[in-house]
């Protein structure tokens, strides 16, 4: 019903595919979006943002996704096996629940449980990754209360061209990906698809864990991407955009037949016009969906399908005294599963207010929103941010904002079952976030340092026999991230210390680490590449109680790039070099040494 009704409004008006759409000013890697929903220089914003680029991507070397998210400043995961496994993504210490996840600007999470599957996100249909740190609820709504991911599809750009890779490696490892695009005319495009399949080469659960089985759990995952541009003329452009990953995943639940299937879609399509020298103004529709249903012996065991329906009328205003936006947003939110969820389907609508100024070494940012839930209410946010230019090379600022996660159908709607029901009557959880920052940024070094406090209260948990708001945690800490070049050799690295604790207790969240860091080194010369990434980890506790913790690892990933040609290109990248072995879940096995042999075509 879902894909009938977004085809039909499709053939009605065609509308933004993103907060970060296809147009020239989002061309190359200093120019972001997400931070405030209009394009400025990433050196500029008054948020704490990392930009992943598609030169970035191309030479990182990480297996999926969640690798390379894990890389970077701020971020945790944890995970039940190897690849393809149920995961869990962090920022600053926050639950997995409080970092929104968006794909060409759609929320493609499930409602019930309230996360997005990035473990099942194909890495090779992505062009660019912006990832902001902090609170951003006041701009996107609900769940960002940590932060926000922000995923954008290949696009189109110079001559039409094909590019493509194939790879193999150990336990059964085969990957392909094939992608076309460019630009004809007035038109933009680009069209690409992807596979991927292992053994695993372990069982995904150790001896004594629930479910244990001692067979190989393995992964396939399927993928194929569009996304098209026009320009009607200088003033307006339509477009289109479309992600479909599909993923199939073995893991143990008590048979040696047991696998998941998790599909993550979008689909929009958008206008954009310029209709004054001041006054530019994009309308979208799109849809996101996550399917999840899992098997055991051939028979469904569970079914869990979320659909969102969004729609977006944003208008940005710019004059002499900054840039001023104005947007009104829908979300339709529908849950068809196997369980008799007592409710299943609810709205948001919003309306947002966002202020970006500068007057010389002066950065000023606000914003305002409103979610109204048709089912638990309305929820106000707001953020103000200032930052000042000490220097030509360093730069202050501070900010402070509000955030809330709202319930999800599991917690609200769930049926009467034995010592468990939803609970109707939940509020949203509330956050208040202050940060400051310092930072540094020439041409060849740049340094940050960001001290954060955020305090979450109304977390819900588990009462026996419902979800119930109770809980309050305070997720503090210190970010310090850079890089630098020195005689050819690129060196980026972060160091995060931080101390997220359960306020009645006074004791440390599960499954965060109080220190991590990321360290990436790489040099090029001649036909060659080289370059190897370290993470690394101190111990995390594993129950509340804080008396029984998983110990502090170390992983060594290594990467050689060899161009045969100007569009001819080897990968050789080793996985867990060192063969540490280490849990990210208690009881759950990871990958031990493993790599990947690739070919891969793309002419400049």
């Amino acid at each position: 019903m879902r894909q009938t009704t977004l085809s039909l409004a499709l053939g009605v008006v065609f509308t933004t595919s993103a907060y970060a759409e296809t147009l020239p000013e989002f061309v190359g890697d200093t120019i972001v979006v997400t931070p405030t929903r209009v394009a400025e220089r990433v050196h500029t914003v008054v948020g704490d943002i990392t930009v992943i680029t598609a030169d970035e991507l191309a030479s990182a070397g990480q297996a999926s996704l969640l690798e390379l998210l894990q890389a970077q400043p701020g971020l945790e995961i944890t995970q039940e096996g190897g690849t393809g496994a149920n995961a869990s993504l962090r920022i600053r210490g926050g639950n997995s629940g409080h970092t929104l996840v968006l794909i060409d600007g759609l929320r493609v999470g499930s409602a019930t449980v309230g996360t997005t599957p990035l473990e099942s996100i194909a890495l090779d249909q992505i062009e660019r990754i912006e990832i902001l740190r902090g609170p951003a609820s006041s701009l996107y709504g609900a769940d960002a209360v940590a932060g926000v991911i922000q995923v954008f599809t290949r696009q189109g750009r110079g001559a039409p061209r094909m590019s493509a890779s194939l790879g193999a490696g150990g336990h059964g490892l085969l990957q392909g990906q094939v992608n076309y695009g460019g630009q004809a005319g007035a038109t933009r495009f680009s069209l690409g698809a992807g596979y991927s399949r292992t053994d695993g080469g372990f069982s995904s659960a150790r001896p004594g864990t629930y479910g244990y089985q001692p067979d190989l759990d393995g992964d396939e995952k399927r993928s194929v991407n569009l996304n098209a541009e026009h320009a009607i003329n200088d003033h307006h452009r339509v477009g289109l955009a479309g992600m479909m990953n599909r993923d199939t995943v073995e893991y143990d639940a008590g048979t040696a037949d047991d696998f998941a299937r998790n599909d993550v879609n979008s689909l929009s399509a958008w206008w954009k016009g310029r209709l004054s020298d001041r006054w530019t103004s994009q309308v979208r529709i799109g849809l996101g969906q996550n399917h999840t249903e899992n098997f055991s012996l051939g028979a469904s065991t569970g079914r869990f399908d979320t659909d969102q329906v969004q729609y977006l009328w944003q208008n940005d205003f710019v004059s002499s005294a900054g840039t001023l936006t104005a947007s009104i947003e829908r979300n339709e939110q529908e849950v068809d599963a196997s369980t008799a969820f007592t409710r299943t389907r609810r709205t948001v609508n919003a309306g947002q207010l966002g202020y970006l100024g500068q007057w010389g070494a002066h950065t000023l940012q606000a914003s305002l929103r409103n979610d109204d839930y048709s089912d638990f209410g309305g929820h106000t946010t707001g953020m103000a941010g200032y930052a000042y230019a000490l220097s030509a090379t360093w730069r202050a600022s501070g900010s402070y904002g509000t955030s809330f996660k709202a319930p999800t159908f599991n917690d609200m709607y769930w049926p009467v079952t034995p010592g468990y029901q939803g609970n109707p009557d939940l509020q949203p959880e509330r956050g208040r976030n202050l940060e400051l920052a310092l930072r540094y940024q020439d041409r060849r070094d740049r340094l940050g340092v960001t001290a954060y406090r955020n305090r979450v209260e109304d977390l819900i948990v588990y009462v026996f026999p419902t979800m119930e708001n109770v809980d309050r945690a305070t997720l503090e800490g210190i970010t310090l991230d850079g890089g630098t070049e020195w005689m050819g050799v690129r060196v980026q690295a972060s160091l995060d210390w931080q101390q997220p604790t359960n306020d009645a207790t006074g004791r440390v969240l599960t499954y965060r680490a109080r220190r991590h860091g990321t360290l990436d080194v790489s040099k090029s010369f001649d036909r060659w590449e080289l370059g190897a990434t370290l993470v690394a980890s101190g111990s995390r506790y594993t129950n509340a109680a804080n008396t029984q913790s998983l110990p502090g690892y170390a992983r060594l990933d290594a990467r050689v790039h060899y161009r045969i040609d100007p569009a001819w290109r080897v990968l050789l990248r080793v996985n867990n070099v060192l063969d540490a072995d280490y849990q990210l879940v208690a009881g759950y096995n990871t990958p031990g040494v493993n790599g990947l042999l690739a070919l891969q075509y793309q002419p400049k």
